[in-house]
């Protein structure tokens, strides 16, 4: 099993004054802990799934029936592969010929007394496990299309009557304590982070957009299985946020409003049965994200923007999840509050939370979402 925690390079602490770098630095360290010590938590509590779940094929069916089934589905696969290729593979109707693959390890199967349907029974079961170890994506509130809600997009604040989106920044009353003070683009810095958890047929990738200058965010996440097992897994989280220095004009929490656009939005699916006891789902989440760096924190807030789940053994999808140049807004409160005067770093920007699980199933998982961030209105409430 991999597992890879990518914290990305350092936040930008010589832009906040040192008579504050205590704080900002206690925020940076209390944030990174907090979430290597998920990711960590993460890949055992899912290692030991995964052992158990072996633990209980080799159980029902013993270590040599085991062995004998797998390297049967190795030479039939690899015979598969070979009667595609050209020339004698030109034309094959490869679903016949995946047919024809299938019905050989049913033969294998039976001559070692396998039941198919137990083993799937005895497996499902584990599948609870599998979710309760990787983290159940949050459910929480969703983020707005901002047409369809005007109303309440212009009841959430003042500053709504001013064309934020076109980079008007209305001035600051200092007088006023509960004022939103609006940010970005340009943004001063951008901060990008992975956690990525993956049996070992499972690879992970994907590519990420930021920039500061322009306001452009978005992550691409893959996950692809060609040759799955009977447990395999892939949790990809990556978090892709704007950083700018916020000081606190009095204590509470931070509220911030984000208005996006979207400028590309897709989820991408494609998976095949290969044999067996065969079973497999993939979640795509998508959600904008809020992340003070300061030590009362314990968690970001996230708005979900796009959710895509789909389940079984054979299936292609290529879905358009939003509508590009729609603007799209979410409101977020943090979970701790600050102290009047504190200066600490503030990320906004999105979350990617992709996972799929394969039994005896090829996947292959992707998906795209690019933002363009218009404004951040920021303050604290009491």
């Amino acid at each position: 099993m991999a597992s890879i925690y990518d914290g990305g390079r350092n936040l930008p602490i010589e832009l906040i004054d040192e008579r504050h770098r205590d704080l900002a630095i206690k925020g940076i360290d209390a944030a990174t802990a907090r979430d290597r010590k998920a990711a960590e938590a993460r890949a055992h509590n899912v290692e030991t799934v995964a052992e158990d779940a072996r633990r209980t094929l080799r159980d029902k069916l013993g270590a040599a029936a085991v062995a004998e089934l797998r390297a049967a589905q190795r030479a039939e696969r690899a015979a598969f592969a070979k009667s595609l290729e050209p020339p004698k593979g030109m034309g094959v109707d490869r679903a016949k010929a995946r047919h024809g693959y299938r019905e050989r390890l049913d033969a294998v199967a039976k001559r070692l007394t396998i039941d198919p349907a137990a083993i799937k029974h005895g497996l499902h079961a584990t599948n609870a496990k599998l979710d309760a170890a990787l983290g159940v994506p949050p459910k929480v509130a969703p983020a707005l299309n901002t047409a369809d809600n005007f109303e309440r997009w212009m009841a959430l604040s003042p500053l709504h009557k001013y064309r934020l989106d076109l980079g008007v920044r209305p001035p600051l009353d200092p007088a006023d304590p509960g004022a939103f003070q609006v940010v970005g683009p340009p943004f001063p810095s951008g901060l990008h982070r992975a956690d990525n958890l993956a049996s070992d047929n499972f690879r992970i990738g994907g590519d990420y957009s930021l920039s500061e200058q322009q306001g452009a965010i978005g992550n691409i996440a893959t996950l692809d299985c060609n040759d799955a097992g009977s447990f395999d897994f892939a949790q990809s989280i990556v978090d892709t946020e704007f950083i700018f220095v916020y000081q606190a004009p009095r204590a509470g929490r931070v509220e911030v409003i984000i208005d996006a656009m979207n400028l590309f939005g897709h989820d991408d699916l494609r998976f095949e049965d290969e044999w067996g006891w065969s079973e497999h789902w993939t979640q795509q989440y998508r959600y904008f994200s809020l992340n003070a760096y300061h030590p009362a924190m314990t968690n970001r807030a996230l708005a979900s923007v796009s959710e895509f789940y789909k389940e079984g053994t054979d299936g292609s999808f290529s879905v358009r999840a939003l509508t590009p140049g729609q603007h799209y807004y979410s409101h977020l409160v943090t979970d701790g509050a600050v102290a009047a005067g504190d200066t600490f770093f503030v990320g906004v920007g999105t979350r990617s939370f992709d996972r799929s699980r394969a039994n005896d199933v090829e996947v292959h998982s992707k998906s795209n979402f690019i933002w363009l961030v218009r404004s951040v209105e920021i303050r604290v409430v009491t």
